[in-house]
């Protein structure tokens, strides 16, 4: 029997996926090492999250969706504070700003 493999076909195929690490780095406190940046180029898009956690706390994650091309990062609703709810709002206006 042959074994057949199939690959998730990439949904952002002309963006930039540096960017983003580079938005998480900017304005979410993701870990700058290279390890970490390789980590998320290697999981995008065949995972729908990452968690970077930065400034974000352990929550911190970026999604994505295939199925309506759409990012946007979270974090635990315990952990939710003005100022990290004012970041995920920031990041997710750059994020949107990507996709165009």
């Amino acid at each position: 029997m042959e074994k057949v493999i199939r690959i998730k076909k990439d949904p952002f195929p002309l963006l930039d996926k540096n960017k983003i690490y580079d938005i998480l780095i900017e304005e979410c406190k993701a870990s700058s090492e290279d390890y970490m940046r390789d980590m998320f180029l290697h999981s995008f898009p065949e995972c729908e999250e990452y968690r970077f956690q930065g400034n974000l706390g352990f929550g911190g994650k970026i999604w994505w969706r295939d199925y309506d091309k759409r990012m946007d990062v979270t974090c635990y609703r315990e952990d939710e504070t003005p100022e990290r709810l004012e970041i995920i709002q920031r990041v997710n206006k750059k994020l949107k700003e990507l996709l165009k």
